[in-house]
């Protein structure tokens, strides 16, 4: 990727340069996005950026007005508060694999499901079988005819979870992103909407220990079905989104 860069303090001037980025940095970002990043060597003395995030002022503002109401909200009902089996899902406002804002509003009238993952995850039983299942159930979904249910996972990594490593993330996976977003934003916004589901969220320097939520919002925004297990069956929840 080429990229003309701010000075350096220290260490360069302003530049253009040629950096090595990852795969799904390449989809994400476009010719004439402004970025931040950080800047690594590789092993053979050439520079890496990693952590690339697009810089969109307008939309990061717009972003934290809606996260602020979900921070409000969250503020006034005090700890212990989740949402549960028929209460209404949330607002939030984050950024999918594709760089663009994600609300709820996306999916008025439009069942989803929703989950939690990270893409450093290396419990076989945790992420990595959560994603699967969830890729499993939208390829049930479309064989079923259901053409508008949608798909969502959050992820519990922002500090990492850039949108193009979430891309990267998706491709391995086969994805189809056209119903499919894996979403990041900023931590604190990140946070919100993990409380809302009562994870256990711990981060240690090298993992994060969290527990698992999945969950089927209707089309009138009301959360229809909750799992809290590693278990969770896909086709229980194909059979209750065949029924909205």
């Amino acid at each position: 990727m080429t990229v003309a860069h701010e000075e350096i303090p220290d260490f360069m001037p302003p530049m253009t340069m040629v950096f090595r980025v990852g795969p799904g940095d390449v989809k994400v970002i476009k010719a004439g996005d402004q970025i931040r990043a950080r800047m690594v060597r590789d092993e053979d003395g050439g520079f890496r950026l990693i952590k690339i995030w697009k810089i969109d002022d307008q939309a990061a503002m717009e972003m934290r007005k809606v996260n602020k109401q979900l921070a409000a909200k969250l503020e006034e009902l005090g700890s212990g508060y989740y949402v549960g089996e028929g209460e209404a899902f949330p607002e939030f406002a984050l950024l999918d694999q594709y760089g663009d804002t994600i609300t709820p509003a996306r999916y008025e009238g439009k069942p989803f499901m929703l989950n939690f993952i990270f893409t450093r995850c290396t419990d076989g039983e945790m992420c990595p079988l959560s994603t699967s299942k969830m890729a499993s159930l939208q390829k049930m979904a479309a064989e079923r005819g259901l053409d508008d249910l949608e798909f969502i996972s959050v992820t519990l990594d922002p500090k990492y979870d850039t949108p193009g490593v979430l891309r990267t993330y998706a491709d391995a996976y086969g994805i189809d992103g056209e119903n499919f977003r894996f979403v990041t934003g900023e931590r604190a916004a990140v946070r919100q909407l993990i409380k809302t589901m009562a994870l256990t969220h711990i981060e240690t320097d090298d993992d994060i220990i969290h527990s698992l939520a999945t969950v089927l919002v209707g089309r009138d925004r009301k959360i229809v079905m909750r799992s809290v297990k590693k278990a969770w069956d896909p086709n229980a929840f194909l059979e209750a989104a065949a029924e909205l």
